[in-house]
């Protein structure tokens, strides 16, 4: 059998499974391998080695996860229950969190139907592992290093420990406790302790974060450009902050700028390579810790040609010049633009003759990788015209551009002038006839003015128009309101400004003051000198403030069913899409507003409180309040009850009732088997999410119970029989009632559990007797101590008003006509007396077990042995009921004829 074990800090889940980089996206961290096992039997690590705070063990049981039953206990050091859980296939395998120091005990029962097939038990000790001393953020300020340190350097045997350290990209940078870093992004940890066998004990892995505190990007208005060209750079900070170049191959930084953007070109990019342009801001919350961002961008080599003059024209007008044009880097291909001249494919160093030139200025444009270089070259003739204009130079003003003045010394001329600048090749041109004067507008710069009069080039003039100092001042491109925004424009200049608002309202205030934002839309600053004397001209620049877009975000949580508690965040808001939330910036704290976590998941390390905090990728979010949540203690384990009653035989089923401690279940279901250790499971869909359920099958009834997830919270089985106990109960059809009696009889159905007599339809006794005093109809249910029920109607009527007939004569000697008595039912003793006008009996005769349907009494009129005499007679009859406790008398006469 392989085991891996793998130790994992609670809190360290933060970086083990939200920042991402190979490491494992699920919690588990003592890990299993084998087949599965037909026979269960215990397989666990038998000592952890806690270094965080916890450690979490895997424990599996194996046998049929489909049909058995697994309860687990676990106790601690002081034989506390820690852990238990019992279920089916989901706790074939559990993850159980070891916490304190010591010795714990594990017990595995499992149960395959009714049977109990497996008990055990094993001993699990949790020893000390090294202190950790990493941090899941580490702040970079500046371009200072930081130290990152796994462990404390204190840990006994540290020289013991193996360590790796790698960075994002997965390189190993490092093989020691603590490496220095200096560069943004996660790195990653390994470590074990090495054995006295070589063995790797308490192996450890993590990750953390090395980062500034200001979050904000750098934007190059080109990535690659040729030597001497421009490159402009902006940010989205906020904030301005000093820029800083860094030189192919050097490691000085130079400060080029301070504000919201830079250009950079010229003699600062003559070097060949990767340059590195930092921007180096400072947090308000961290004054003495700078954030900085850097950005890299490739110079290649540019083109180069130098111009010489091989012959010049020997006067205006005649095409004999010569030049020669020099690759002083490899050109793609080279123009000659005034002599239609064209080459290609030349070699460093090659150069170019164009013959048969006249005296002007010719341009030479080179192109080599796309690079482009225009170098202007002036051909003189041998022998200049005799007359040449004068020319004045008018600097810029804070109104416009400059201008040059040019005088025909000899009077109105006609002819073509062009004026082209250095660097760039063509300005402007123009034709003018009958002037003695030229005046021609041009913005600050320098140019060569060049000017044919009658086929006749005159001498080129160098140009160089000053250019009007104006106030230097910064500001963002795009500001974002969170509520109000202090904006103070970026200036080391003594100027004051103007700002007018989107509601046309202004404010003026001097440099170093802030203006105070509330309201999004466009903004017009107007930035003078405070000082005339200066000289420098006024600038106006419009920027857009936008107020914060709204977003919210939250989280959602999803336990799973081995305890581990499970966050994500979520994100959404205008412009956002689905997937902002990978960009976003995440924090999960502490309550000690710590920083847990920075990815979309977290697992919760331990039970308390803490906090998410999601800000959106880009300027356009500002900081929102956490949300706040409280990591509470799950319940997994329920008190299931089930009671059931035996099967009857009407009508033919059964109740089988569960009871549970909880709210909490999402779920109940009914499964069906016999006694039998290996007889199938079978599933009962019927009964899904019922707490009462009516069987009609003898066999085992198992009810699991679920929560909302699908984790198991508890279950039990009950057996379920046919009832013996089968006796109805012993009832008559009907029975007699007398309320003139002083008792009444008295009905013994049999033994049963419960009784319940009704009468018409009320429930009258639960007695196990019963005695009616009512007329009508009766019902008695029993039930048995099984639970079966049997029903038996009855009813009663009314045994007190007694009935007797005799006749009021008689006919002595006359058979037909004797006397006789009969009574009705209900009279179960009577006695006849018969008494003449003397007082004197003449017949008494007693009767008992008396039938109603025949005469209980006959008398033939004799008296001993003699008829009597005829005449009348006095009757006396006594009725009795011994049942009922009733006696009545009653008095007549009988006449007796001859």
């Amino acid at each position: 059998m392989k085991f891996r074990i793998l130790l994992v800090w609670a809190s360290l889940l933060v970086s083990l499974f939200m920042w991402g980089g190979g490491i494992a996206s699920t919690p588990l961290v003592t890990e299993l391998t084998s087949p599965l096992r037909v026979d269960p039997e215990l397989v666990g690590p038998s000592s952890l080695c806690n270094v965080f705070g916890s450690v979490l063990g895997v424990f599996s049981a194996g046998g049929n996860p489909e049909s058995d039953v697994y309860t687990w206990n676990v106790f601690g050091p002081n034989g506390e229950l820690v852990f238990q859980r019992s279920g089916g296939v989901q706790y074939e395998r559990i993850e159980v969190w070891f916490y304190a120091l010591g010795s714990y005990r594990v017990e595995l029962s499992v149960r395959r139907n009714a049977d109990i097939i497996l008990n055990q038990t094993q001993s699990v000790l949790v020893v000390q592992g090294p202190e950790l001393t990493v941090l899941p953020d580490y702040l970079l300020c500046g371009n200072s290093p930081t130290d990152m340190t796994v462990i404390s350097p204190a840990t006994p045997n540290i020289d013991q420990y193996v360590f790796e350290w790698k960075n994002g990209s997965g390189a190993v940078i490092g093989n020691t406790n603590t490496i220095t870093v200096s560069e943004e992004g996660f790195y990653y940890y390994k470590l074990h302790f090495l054995g006295t066998d070589g063995q790797k004990l308490c192996p450890i892995e993590g990750s953390t974060f090395a980062g500034p505190s200001l979050d904000y990007t750098i934007g190059l208005s080109k990535t690659t450009l040729c030597q001497r060209q421009q490159l402009t750079a902006t940010t989205n900070s906020t904030s301005p902050g000093d820029w800083y170049l860094v030189q192919p191959n050097s490691t000085t930084r130079t400060l080029v700028d301070r504000g919201y953007q830079v250009s950079i070109g010229g003699a600062d990019l003559t070097s060949i390579g990767t340059y590195t342009l930092v921007l180096s801001v400072t947090d308000p919350k961290y004054p003495d810790c700078t954030s900085e961002r850097m950005a890299t961008f490739e110079v290649t080599e540019g083109a180069y040609l130098t111009v010489k003059a091989l012959k010049k024209p020997d006067s205006c007008g005649t095409f004999d010049g010569a030049i020669e044009v020099t690759a002083s880097s490899p050109i793609d291909s080279l123009f000659v633009l005034e002599a239609g001249f064209q080459k290609v494919n030349m070699n460093r160093n090659e150069t170019a003759t164009i013959n048969g030139l006249e005296a002007r200025v010719y341009t030479a444009v080179g192109y080599y990788k796309g690079c482009e270089i225009v170098v202007l070259f002036t051909l003189e003739s041998q022998n200049s015209p005799s007359s040449t204009p004068t020319v004045q130079i008018s600097p810029e003003t804070c109104d416009g551009d400059g201008s040059v003045q040019v005088e025909f010394t000899q009077g109105p001329v006609t002819g073509t002038y062009r004026i082209l600048g250095r660097g760039r090749g063509f300005f402007v041109s123009d034709d003018f006839k009958d002037q003695s004067s030229l005046t021609i507008p041009l913005p600050g710069g320098t140019y060569l003015l060049e000017i044919e009069i009658d086929n006749c080039i005159y001498p080129v003039e160098q140009l160089i128009v000053p250019f009007k100092a104006v106030v230097d001042f910064d500001e963002p491109s795009r500001i974002i309101i969170c509520e109000s925004f202090d904006f103070t424009p970026e200036t080391d200049q003594e100027l004051i400004f103007t700002l007018t608002y989107p509601d046309k309202t202004t404010q003026t205030l001097p440099a170093g003051q802030a203006f105070v934002l509330t309201q999004g839309g466009e903004y017009e600053l107007l930035g003078e000198s405070t000082d005339p004397s200066f000289g420098y001209c006024s600038r106006s620049e419009k920027f857009t403030a936008i107020e914060s877009l709204p977003y919210s975000f939250g989280y959602t949580y999803e336990p799973d069913c081995y305890g581990n508690q499970i966050y994500k965040a979520n994100l959404e808001g205008s412009g956002l899409s689905s997937s902002a939330i990978d960009n976003a910036s995440i924090r999960w704290l502490n309550d000690k507003n710590e920083i847990m976590s920075r990815g979309k998941t977290f697992y919760a390390p331990t039970i308390g409180n803490f906090s998410l905090l999601v800000q959106p990728a880009g300027i356009a979010y500002c900081p929102a309040t956490p949300v706040n949540f409280t990591v509470e203690t799950l319940v997994f384990n329920i008190v299931v009850d089930l009671n059931a009653d035996k099967i009857c035989p009407d009508p033919g089923t059964a109740w089988v009732t569960l009871t549970m401690d909880t709210t909490l279940a999402n779920k109940i279901e009914w499964i069906y088997f016999e006694d039998a250790v290996n007889g199938p499971k079978i599933d009962l869909p019927q009964y899904t999410n019922q707490k009462k359920i009516l069987v009609d099958k003898p066999g085992n009834y198992e009810a699991v119970v679920y929560n909302r997830i699908g984790c198991e919270m508890g279950r039990n089985f009950i057996h379920v029989d046919n009832s013996i106990l089968l006796d109805e109960p012993t009832i008559e059809d009907s029975y007699g009632v007398c309320a003139k009696g002083s008792r009444g009889i008295v009905i013994n159905p049999g033994e049963y559990s419960e009784y319940y007599w009704y009468f018409e339809g009320d429930l009258v006794s639960t007695d196990p007797t019963f005695s009616p005093s009512e007329v009508g109809e009766f019902l008695l249910k029993v039930v048995t101590i099984d639970g079966c029920e049997f029903l038996a109607p009855f009813q009663t009527y009314d045994g007190c008003p007694f009935e007797f007939v005799y006749p009021n004569a008689m006919v002595l000697g006359d058979p037909a006509r004797s006397f006789e008595m009969r009574v009705s039912e209900g009279i179960t003793e009577a006695e006849l007396f018969i008494i003449d006008r003397q007082g004197s009996l003449v017949f008494h005769q007693q009767a008992q077990d008396i039938s109603s349907d025949q005469a209980i009494f006959k008398w033939d009129g004799k008296s001993n042995g003699s008829y009597i005499i005829p005449g009348t007679y006095a009757v006396i009859f006594i009725g009795k009921n011994s049942v009922f406790g009733f006696e009545e008398k009653t008095t007549g006469s009988l006449l007796v004829i001859q």
